[in-house]
């Protein structure tokens, strides 16, 4: 399986199951576009290019997206 260490220094594998507030590890930008976009910024590599965790959205919270429950599909 796939994985990457994640800003916050734990590791991210693919097929993961993870509440998205901690996928998304910044308080920068909107919840709803990245919901939206089914990816979110984890890492940089060794040569500073950015890590992309792609998504699927598993259990939408309406009332508090940052707790929607998503899953990893893919690191790139």
């Amino acid at each position: 399986m796939k994985e990457y260490k994640m800003f916050n220094g734990k590791k991210l594998e693919v097929g993961e199951e993870i509440r998205f507030a901690d996928l998304w590890q910044s308080d920068d930008g909107d919840e709803e576009e990245l919901l939206d976009s089914g990816c979110v910024w984890i890492a940089n590599d060794e040569n500073d290019s950015p890590v992309i965790a792609d998504f699927e959205i598993l259990q939408k919270d309406e009332e508090n997206l940052i707790n929607t429950l998503v899953k990893v599909t893919d690191i790139r």
